[in-house]
């Protein structure tokens, strides 16, 4: 290949594979607090633009005044300037998260195996249908995910040599970390992972000199300073006492305690009253085996090869630590990991690192090829179950267990309700076909009524409101709820997965006599 040619390919798939995630987010439905999340954003952009006080942000809802606004206002700021959907718009934002997260796994990998390891990484983070999933929907645990990835490179790229920390290093930390915290308070430990890296740099270093000290606590101070500051930018609470209301949301959220049960293990079991292997059986139960065996290899690599040993074992601390926190302190989960969702995408890193060593040591002939292939077959598998299942990626399940199918009743399915969308362009077909605006209802109302808007031939109503046609059941509650809504007998319509796994169904509503009465008709004129 023409050296030109190659320095292009590069950049070249990066904006190859960033415009496909951002076409593919149009397929993504509306989540739950998607409504609250854009009036949070909207109310942000005008006190920024001068036309309100900061007062007139509304903080009422949820704990929103514990995280930062940074998706939410760069979506408004893209929704003024691209005259689209707006929810759409909100995808497309997400799903550059996503390819960020994508970037800086390869970047990662590279550093710390080699090219090789860095393309094994990008292709294992995206075979993984959770990530690509989340990267179109989850507008506060990706971005959160992704950025903690970026910043993790600059933490591990620390050279062991004076000055540890150059300024322009330094500067791209602090950017790191201050957009990390302006999604989620948790950003904060990324201080105590950089005060980790220099100490180790500086024993590495041997070089106890006073002054080279002094200056580097200094410049690490500079960092801190210029991380918590730039981290209430899109964060309006926080900007009242930017070095003190970031530590009191990161304290606060970490002890916050959500009362509703969650389908586990085939129970209702509160969140509070988890078990302490919730975090590692949903692990093993979302991410695919590719990455899990890929991650198994790295310890090996970690063992038995000198190269990059402290920095693999600085993104294995970075998934360890806060993973063994959870369990130990029996911190509030739910909706699977969403909420410790950053520790996945360095498993993609990890897994690299291990399939490359593996590679390596089968040193060519029969070995090899059945390394290659059985990495192959292990990225197939869930790049196949996307393929298959889009846009509901992210109810994957291992097929260790059996895949979705065996899961159903078992543990959570769609939590974000993102299925809701294609019942709902399967009643606006029905409206068509029916040629009447038909009324719906969804009971996850909250993510329906943002759905239904995107369609002039429906209309939207509350449950206890009546005159609707249809009624659209996502499958998110008690299990009991969850397995009646399934098989209810005024079922019209399901949204399944590839192998037949329900998520959503259409029932008739109290006014589909007058609708199927219609159908009928015009089924004798035709």
């Amino acid at each position: 290949m023409h050296p030109a040619l190659r320095r292009a390919a590069k950049p070249g798939l990066a904006l190859a594979l960033l415009l496909a995630m951002v076409l593919l987010s149009r397929d993504f439905g509306a989540t739950w607090d998607e409504r609250a999340l854009q009036k949070y954003g909207e109310e942000i952009w005008n006190v920024y633009a001068g036309r309100a006080p900061r007062s007139s942000i509304d903080l009422s809802f949820g704990y929103v005044r514990l995280y930062g606004a940074l998706v939410e206002v760069l979506s408004v700021t893209v929704q003024r300037l691209v005259p689209v959907d707006i929810w759409m718009v909100r995808h497309a934002v997400n799903s550059v998260f996503g390819w960020i997260g994508v970037v800086f796994a390869f970047l990662l990998g590279r550093r710390l195996a080699g090219e090789r390891a860095g393309w094994l990484a990008a292709i294992l983070l995206l075979s993984m249908p959770r990530y690509v999933g989340e990267s179109m929907n989850n507008p506060k645990d990706l971005p959160f995910a992704t950025l903690m990835l970026a910043a993790l490179y600059f933490i591990v790229t620390v050279r062991p040599v004076y000055p540890y920390l150059p300024w322009g290093h330094a500067a791209k930390l602090a950017a790191a970390i201050a957009l990390t915290v302006n999604v989620r308070a948790m950003g904060l430990v990324l201080l105590a992972y950089t005060a980790l890296a220099l100490a180790i740099a500086i024993y590495t270093a041997g070089d106890w000199s006073p002054d080279r000290l002094a200056k580097t606590t200094g410049r690490y101070l500079l960092v801190a300073v210029a991380a918590l500051v730039g981290g209430t930018a899109f964060w309006p609470w926080a900007q009242e006492q930017p070095l003190l209301r970031p530590i009191e949301a990161f304290f606060t959220a970490s002890g916050f305690s959500w009362g509703n049960p969650s389908i586990f293990g085939g129970r209702d079991v509160p969140s509070a009253q988890l078990p302490w292997h919730y975090l590692p059986t949903w692990l093993f139960l979302s991410v695919p085996p590719v990455v899990l065996l890929g991650a198994a290899l790295s310890l090996v690599r970690l063992w038995r090869t000198q190269a990059s040993r402290v920095q693999l074992a600085a993104v294995w601390a970075f998934v360890l630590i806060p993973a063994t926190v959870v369990i130990v302190r029996h911190l509030t989960l739910y909706d699977g990991i969403r909420h410790v969702f950053f520790i996945v995408p360095p498993l993609a890193v990890l897994a690299a690192a291990g399939w490359d060593f593996a590679l390596r040591s089968a040193r060519g002939g029969a070995a090899a090829v059945w390394v290659s292939c059985a990495l192959a077959i292990g990225i197939a598998e869930p790049v196949l179950f996307q393929l298959r299942n889009h846009p509901n990626q992210y109810v994957y399940f291992t097929p260790l267990i059996g895949g979705p199918r065996a899961a159903f009743g078992q543990y959570e399915m769609d939590y974000w309700g993102n299925c809701v969308l294609q019942a709902v362009e399967w009643s606006a077909a029905t409206a068509e076909r029916a040629q009447i605006p038909l009324g719906v209802t969804v009971n996850a109302w909250e993510v329906g009524v943002v759905d239904a808007g995107r369609f002039p031939a429906l209309w939207f109503r509350m449950r206890d409101q009546g005159g609707y046609h249809l009624d659209i059941r996502l499958l998110k509650g008690s299990r009991q709820d969850v397995i009646d809504a399934a098989v209810h007998p005024d079922v019209i319509h399901r949204v399944t997965t590839s192998d037949g796994t329900p998520l959503c169904v259409v029932l008739r509503g109290p006014e589909y006599p007058e609708l199927e009465a219609r159908l009928n008709r015009l089924a004798l004129v035709r």
